[in-house]
């Protein structure tokens, strides 16, 4: 997890907008941090290949998608991805 939001938070930075990266990973982090208390509030991924895994996807801010799942009582999450990326 803390790779992906690094990525975001370079980029957005790169973007021109150091503060507003530092904001978004404290949120992105936020939202981390609440789908281990009711991970089941969202739904399996629609999408084919994380569907088979039981994956499922959490959707930030309209676009940033978390895709994990709970293991042996513990909440993975195996990847932070803008959503134009799920085709």
């Amino acid at each position: 997890m803390h790779n992906s939001i690094s990525r975001i938070a370079y980029y957005i930075a790169q973007k021109g907008n150091p503060e507003n990266a530092i904001k978004f990973i404290s949120k992105m982090k936020d939202f981390a941090y609440s789908l281990a208390i009711f991970p089941e509030k969202y739904p399996i991924c629609r999408h084919i290949s994380y569907a088979k895994r039981k994956y499922r996807c959490a959707v930030l801010k309209k676009y940033y998608i978390f895709i994990y799942k709970v293991i042996k009582n513990e909440l993975v999450i195996f990847n932070i991805i803008h959503g134009t990326r799920l085709k």
